[in-house]
């Protein structure tokens, strides 16, 4: 319904507002980390790619510093996924994208993580 649009709407321009003044308040860059993006609907990506199409300088002439990262199972998102449909959209308009993709990690990798992480030889933390 027309009532249902118009809030998304107001939710948009809200979280861009949002946002806009994160980004005043500081002169680090932002990070947004989003995980499962397989999972994203239509009016998450319309929010995520509004967000992500706004100026790129701020209200005071700054340079805008925002990045998004976004993760999913690429063999659950097709042509028509939501996600793939965004970032189309971006790159359309010029913003610039990168996909990374990523494959399982070995066991030795892992055993080497967690031996490192909780200081212990590698032989000792294989089991686990």
């Amino acid at each position: 319904s027309d009532v249902a649009v118009d809030a998304q709407k107001r939710l948009r321009y809200l979280f861009c507002q949002f946002v806009e003044i994160i980004l005043g308040c500081q002169e680090e860059p932002l990070i947004l980390f989003l995980d499962d993006c397989q999972w994203i609907d239509a009016a998450s990506g319309a929010l995520l790619n509004q967000i992500l199409m706004m100026p790129n300088k701020s209200a005071s002439n700054k340079q805008r510093r925002f990045f998004f990262f976004g993760c999913c199972r690429d063999d659950e998102v097709n042509e028509e996924h939501p996600l793939t449909l965004m970032l189309s959209s971006m790159e359309t308009f010029g913003t610039k994208t990168t996909n990374i993709m990523l494959t399982s990690m070995s066991k030795e990798t892992v055993n080497e993580m967690v031996s490192t992480t909780l200081s212990l030889l590698p032989r000792l933390t294989r089991p686990l």
